[in-house]
């Protein structure tokens, strides 16, 4: 009590120095402080100037340790890297995060799912548009093409306008898409190529808006279980989508395809346009404040104008609350991509994905020429593959949590409050060297398999084996939100970006080293290729916490001279 009544004075003391002109009583706006020791409340004027205000915090801050901020600092810097507050990283609960997660991992489907989903198709696509396989398989690189351009665009979109008004558009887009491709006539193959586009412009980008969702509303420890479920869509929808495509085809026709994505895409972007909040820590911080009107659900925005009168009422007014929206950086994931760590890390996680995607790609290929099977027979043989990448996904998740959380309590903090203690890059890279190793052996094991013409199960339980194979997908993408917290979007359409790249330049040029070489001696030399990449992750177990610490140090330094230009910007004012 005594240190109280001596903190009380001190406060007084410094009112009375420093404001005895300037002070005026408000019943509409006070800063309410809370002590831990004794719960009493004291109040302060709210209409100091700002110099008055930052000298009466600093003799606060001196005179007791105590006392915590009125409210939570909701900007997007500080709240995604302060762990100290009492309050939640989100308020969201668990039903609701789980709700959001499972909905963004829908909307992401699209986007692998409609990559390949008519290639058992392609023959018949060829005969309805009168032309080549060739020109047919373009479309396919084609959408691989601006699959790899576009999330550069609208995952930096996501970061700046919020998640949910991008999820919005982009299924829009989407579903008009599919509308047009269904409807395409087959005397338009020009047409096609453009739907093909467009498809591609609108789904693609979902993954790193929904992405950056995961990372809103997870925290480090339990993120991994999140973006495991999350990376459900873009592991099994590569090899989901052949199987879907394949019994369409053969029982409804080509153009049935895309009335499915229609209607599945509707099914999803209705719910999500009445029930799916705002999650962008700018614009709604832990997910309390209320989000702008554009980032409004319906029921939000009947309820907004009550929520901000609560807030006016207790002196906390939104606008500070929230920083300033984010900068809409088209080139920022080009730009992330010059940090050591994102450049080594997906490049070479995009090798394997290109690995992967050539199996994907010329699996078809392989099954009708040696097994001579129709459309669903093909599709079905996908299947196995996307249960082993939907097994894959969801356990690696919980693995590296598993880790996250030993290696934390190892160093008695997460690796944004030990950063040089923690150890990163060894706690998240621990499931990798199993995941490659399985992609690695099955995949060539059924390149082979196919050559020498073995019973047809043989490939197809190998086919499980190489979803299982496709875990680092998952674990890479966990490695680098890590890195750039507040950037998850733009993170993610870099990654998406270098992939997708390498997963067109296989998918052109598989058939024709298979053509050359054999399947099996074809996916020897891909997989060879792949292991020259290996020494990347032990480059990143040395030099990455070097890399980041200097990362670091030149962010407090910005911030310093920030902090200094502020002060003598109002040191000036106050002068005038």
């Amino acid at each position: 009590m005594a240190e109280m009544e001596a903190d009380e004075i001190a406060i007084e003391r410094s009112l009375s120095q420093t404001h005895s002109n300037e002070i005026h009583q408000s019943d509409r706006h006070t800063a309410k402080l809370d002590a831990n020791q004794d719960g009493k409340q004291r109040q302060l004027p709210d209409d100091l100037n700002e110099n008055n205000r930052q000298n009466l915090s600093t003799n606060i801050e001196n005179s007791s340790n105590t006392l915590d901020p009125p409210f939570q600092d909701l900007q997007t810097t500080q709240t995604n890297l302060t762990t100290s507050s009492n309050k939640p990283y989100s308020v969201f609960t668990s039903g609701q995060k789980w709700f959001i997660v499972i909905f963004s991992a829908l909307g992401a489907i699209f986007s692998p799912i409609s990559t390949n989903i008519y290639v058992p198709a392609i023959p018949t696509l060829a005969r309805a548009f009168n032309t080549t396989t060739e020109k047919i398989n373009l479309t396919v690189t084609i959408y691989l093409v601006f699959q790899a351009l576009t999330p550069s665009l609208w995952g930096s979109a996501g970061d700046c306008y919020g998640r949910r008004p991008v999820f919005i558009l982009l299924l829009t887009i989407y579903l008009l898409s599919c509308i047009g491709t269904a409807l395409c006539p087959t005397s338009a193959y020009w047409l096609l190529m453009l739907m093909r586009v467009l498809q591609a412009s609108g789904g693609s980008a979902l993954i790193a808006v929904g992405t950056g969702v995961v990372a809103d509303i997870a925290m480090p420890h339990e993120r991994g279980r999140y973006l495991g479920l999350f990376n459900l869509g873009t592991t099994v929808g590569p090899a989901l989508g052949p199987l879907l495509g394949g019994i369409f085809a053969f029982t409804l026709g080509w153009r049935s395809i895309f009335w499915f994505l229609c209607i599945f895409c509707a099914c999803v972007l209705v719910p999500m346009i009445f029930f799916f909040p705002e999650t962008l820590r700018a614009l709604v911080g832990d997910g309390s404040v209320p989000p702008p009107l554009l980032n409004c659900t319906p029921a939000a925005l009947m309820r907004r104008k009550r929520e901000l009168k609560e807030l006016s009422e207790k002196g906390e007014d939104p606008q500070q609350l929230t920083s300033k929206r984010a900068k809409f950086k088209p080139l920022a994931s080009f730009l992330l991509f010059l940090e050591p760590e994102i450049a080594l890390m997906f490049t070479w996680a995009s090798l394997y994905y290109a690995f992967w995607y050539a199996i994907l790609t010329i699996f078809t290929t392989l099954l009708e020429d040696e097994y001579h099977v129709n459309e669903v027979i093909i599709g079905l043989c996908y299947l196995p593959g996307g249960v082993g990448a939907g097994i894959s996904g969801f356990t690696t998740g919980r693995i590296m949590d598993v880790f996250y959380k030993k290696e934390k309590r190892r160093v008695g903090g997460d690796h944004r409050q030990c950063p040089d203690e923690f150890r990163l890059e060894r706690t998240r890279f621990k499931i990798l060297p199993y995941q490659v190793g399985i992609l690695l052996a099955a995949t060539i094991g059924l390149a082979w398999c196919t050559t020498v013409h073995v019973h047809i199960a043989v490939p197809i339980v190998l086919n499980f084996f190489v979803g299982i194979g496709t875990g680092f997908l998952t674990t890479t993408t966990i490695y680098s939100i890590d890195l750039f917290t507040g950037q998850g979007g733009a993170v993610t359409a870099t990654f998406n970006l270098i992939r997708c790249a390498m997963g067109a330049v296989t998918t052109s040029t598989v058939q024709l080293i298979v053509n050359r070489m054999g399947a099996g001696w074809c996916f020897v030399l891909l997989g060879g290729i792949c292991l020259l990449a290996t020494p990347i992750p032990f480059i990143l177990i040395k030099y990455g916490p070097k890399w980041n610490k200097r990362r670091r140090d030149k962010t407090e330094e910005k911030k310093a001279q920030n902090s200094a230009m502020n002060a003598d910007t109002s040191s000036k004012a106050d002068r005038k």
